[in-house]
């Protein structure tokens, strides 16, 4: 158990869901499975046929949505049943929800439909193209940009994870032709992800805006801890600043490395990943903070 406060991190959706550290987390299996039951009857989703071992829904890329979402409902909520309280949370990616569903902000049912429409807004976007996400290591952010504006590739750098590691997103063939070359480049590590949707690019903008519109009925509280935006950096505090955030969360670029910088700076070192994978904890290893990151079977 942390000696300090730290922060929930939540993570967006993984590749797989084998060896799972809530699997040993106390209570955990209790309050997901409690979870699957509230939202398969309040939604009528098929999701109480999900097995941890044949990862059944991974070919479905709102249902792992869903499912990574109540996932980290209910680490959040087993944790402070544990009397372990963050002093911020904050979401990677599409985990902003299980974000603001921790701090309060949103109801269990809330985030489901966040997610349900914000799909429904971005596929109807992009539809007539195929589009696609990738990560890449071991470049600077100038080589990468250099890359794509000499080959005109209809890519943007989305998210930043560590010194050399960088997202992008935008036309699949673009992406992996890029990958490709990127490799060529020096690069130590590349890979495509399993996902339709370019998410933070800014061609989803207009989608954005109608995602704003056709949920501007949904209630956000003001959140009983700070959310800090993975794109600017800044504490949001009010439901107003909360809704702009899922907004922008769309189509924006984020940055996780300066994000887990200002947590550093403001004198917070532990991070508890609230999800169905290690990944934020393995890529902390390449950060070169002082901080230390703790998945859920780290727990005790």
């Amino acid at each position: 158990m942390p000696a300090t406060s730290p922060v929930f991190v939540f993570p967006a959706f993984p590749n797989d869901y084998t060896g799972h550290p809530g699997n040993d987390l106390e209570g955990f299996s209790i309050q997901f499975e409690q979870l699957i039951k509230e939202a398969s009857t309040s939604h009528e989703f098929l999701l109480s046929g999900f097995n941890f071992q044949s990862n059944n829904f991974l070919d479905d890329e709102l249902k792992t949505q869903y499912i990574t979402y109540l996932y980290s409902c209910a680490a959040a909520t087993v944790l402070r049943k544990k009397q372990i309280h963050p002093e911020y949370s904050a979401g990677y990616s599409m985990g902003i929800y299980a974000a603001l569903y921790d701090a309060g902000s949103i109801t269990l049912d809330t985030g489901l439909r966040f997610i349900k429409q914000a799909y429904r807004s971005l596929k109807s976007a992009i539809r007539g193209k195929t589009y696609g996400m990738g990560a890449l290591i071991g470049l600077e952010r100038k080589d990468i940009e250099m890359l794509i504006s000499n080959s005109h590739f209809r890519i943007d750098i989305t998210n930043q994870n560590a010194p050399y590691s960088y997202v992008v997103s935008g036309i699949r063939d673009d992406i992996l032709e890029m990958l490709s070359l990127a490799k060529d480049e020096g690069a130590l590590h590349t890979r495509s992800f399993p996902v339709s949707v370019p998410y933070h690019n800014h061609l989803l903008k207009d989608a954005a805006i109608g995602f704003a519109e056709k949920t501007s009925h949904l209630d956000i509280f003001p959140p009983a801890n700070p959310v800090l935006s993975l794109i600017d950096q800044k504490e949001l505090n009010t439901p107003e600043e909360l809704r702009c955030e899922i907004t922008r969360n769309l189509h924006h670029p984020l940055n996780w490395y300066k994000t887990q910088q200002w947590f550093v700076m403001h004198g917070i070192q532990q991070f508890i990943e609230c999800g169905p994978s290690r990944g934020l904890v393995k890529n902390a290893k390449f950060v070169g903070l002082e901080c230390r990151f703790i998945p859920l079977d780290g727990i005790h």
